[in-house]
């Protein structure tokens, strides 16, 4: 949103520009064990949403662009703490959460993210799984059922339950008052 700020009055003093912000199809999902990534991509899907409402028909044209899964070195955070960027893998997944998170090279990404550079589109994909993935994420009983799995196997590879120590204590203490 800074970069955006900053950018904006070179953009409006040299006639147009094109703001590509980097989504999420995983905030509709809601990817277990991610609450941090997948809020922050929340948030910026709606600031993107609105200034794209906000900036219809000026000179500054704003693309969401939805990579889907992408392969990279970085250790994502959690509320166990850092985590593998592979936890919610498993060869045993269902068909559907094995095409949706069939991994793209940061390669690819920069490939197509130039492609959309030079021809802008509202909201672009990486591939047609993600946009179907994004559809079926809207799909309540599709989504919970594609979240569980993942939360269930990441439960299995990190050792832990869905509630842990305090949080687990809360939740019975909760219970006797009622």
């Amino acid at each position: 949103m800074i970069a955006i700020q900053k950018a904006l009055p070179y953009m409006r003093k040299q006639g147009g520009g094109h703001i590509i912000n980097v989504g999420s199809p995983g905030y509709m999902m809601g990817i277990p064990f991610y609450a941090p990534y997948v809020c922050s991509k929340a948030a910026l899907s709606a600031f993107t949403r609105t200034i794209q409402a906000e900036w219809a028909g000026t000179e500054i044209m704003v693309s969401e662009y939805f990579p889907g899964y992408i392969k990279t070195n970085s250790v994502p955070e959690s509320r166990v703490g850092e985590i593998d960027q592979d936890l919610l893998m498993s060869p045993k997944q269902n068909f559907l959460t094995r095409t949706f998170a069939r991994p793209k090279t940061p390669e690819d990404v920069a490939n197509q993210l130039v492609k959309l550079a030079e021809h802008p589109k509202i909201l672009a994909y990486s591939s047609f799984s993600i946009k179907l993935g994004a559809y079926i994420s809207n799909i309540a009983s599709f989504r919970l059922s594609i979240a569980k799995e993942m939360a269930a196997i990441a439960r299995l590879k990190l050792g832990v339950k869905v509630f842990e120590g305090s949080q687990q204590s809360t939740v019975n203490s909760q219970k006797k008052i009622i």
